[in-house]
């Protein structure tokens, strides 16, 4: 005999964030209560539940958030919210550890300069490049993957999360790995 669960299993939690008007274009928003789900274009983050948020580099503007469990049906449940107030500093945290990632691909590939130009193209317009959406959602995958045990990430094992992360966005984008030495961007 089964034993019954307690509740719906949960398979990970949406990240939302209250959005001005002027971010999403072509929709009527009411910024105090419209929220967004951080993603990348082609598809939203979807944190798995024994992941810590704080560690991935997810959330880079401070704030309020939402933490949105969604179950093995992919139904939203909206009664298990979970409310995350994020401070500048936290928020400076995240963009950094998002940094570093970034700064491990262009490390690792020979297209280096090609992708900062691009980055920087996409900066004076005012967007977000998607190689940033890109590494978050590679980033939660190799994360899910190697965790172990319940202790924050030291820096032996961010490094090599992050030279995981850049192996397989560099693998997705069709760049050509070469290692540590080549790309102008290392010191950045």
């Amino acid at each position: 005999m089964k034993a019954k669960r307690s509740g719906p299993r949960i398979v990970g939690y949406e990240i939302l964030r209250r959005v001005e008007s002027g971010e999403v274009s072509g929709y009527p928003l009411d910024p105090r209560k419209d929220r967004a789900v951080l993603g990348a274009q082609e598809q939203r983050y979807l944190v798995p539940p024994d992941v810590d948020v704080f560690e991935l580099g997810l959330i880079d503007r401070p704030g309020p958030h939402a933490l949105l469990p969604i179950d093995e049906d992919d139904r939203p449940l909206w009664d298990d919210v979970i409310d995350l107030l994020v401070s500048e500093a936290e928020a400076t945290r995240q963009r950094e550890l998002l940094r570093k990632a970034y700064r491990t691909l262009c490390a690792t590939i020979a297209e280096a300069d090609e992708l900062a130009a691009s980055v920087d193209e996409w900066s004076r317009r005012g967007e977000a490049h998607p190689i940033f959406g890109m590494l978050r959602l590679a980033t939660i995958d190799v994360w899910a993957a190697r965790r172990r045990g319940m202790g924050q990430l030291g820096v032996g094992e961010l490094g090599a999360l992050h030279a995981e992360v850049a192996r397989r966005v560099a693998a997705r984008i069709r760049a050509h790995v070469v290692g540590p030495t080549v790309g102008r961007r290392r010191g950045h």
